[in-house]
């Protein structure tokens, strides 16, 4: 039988189970290939090689399809947990979003325009979860 814990996350998350680029400001590494597992308007876990210092500035960078255009996300915030498994194993990284960027990528050209210039603190809980849920399919 498996014991289900109560759900502790301020905001219901999103599986988008997809490969994307992770980079620790505070640490000399180079961009990282990542593995995002679920995320939510708040913040991501996900999986890479480095294993990050807490409240060390992290970065996720990952391209989707939206609407049939191409978009990038970035997403900045703190490490608020770090999990080890099996030696050599993925390191688990938690981080908690202080800032976003979603950039649409013109196919036509070059040239690239922030979305919708809002800022994310102006958007409703109910804007994130249907875009993140977009994603997720």
């Amino acid at each position: 039988m498996r014991c289900v814990l109560p759900e502790q996350r301020r905001s219901s998350r999103v599986h988008l189970s997809i490969q994307c680029k992770a980079l620790f400001l505070d640490s000399p590494t180079q961009p990282q290939n990542a593995f995002l597992r679920d995320i939510n308007m708040l913040g991501a876990f996900f999986y890479c090689r480095h294993k990050p210092k807490l409240a060390s500035k992290a970065r996720l960078e990952f391209e989707l399809i939206e609407r049939d255009e191409p978009i990038r996300a970035i997403w900045e915030g703190p490490v608020v947990r770090v999990e080890e498994f099996a030696p050599g194993a993925a390191i688990g990284v938690a981080i908690q979003f202080s800032r976003y960027e979603i950039i649409r990528l013109k196919a036509d050209d070059a040239k690239a325009e922030v979305a919708d210039g809002a800022a994310f603190i102006g958007w409703t809980v109910n804007m994130v979860d249907r875009t993140l849920i977009t994603w997720s399919r």
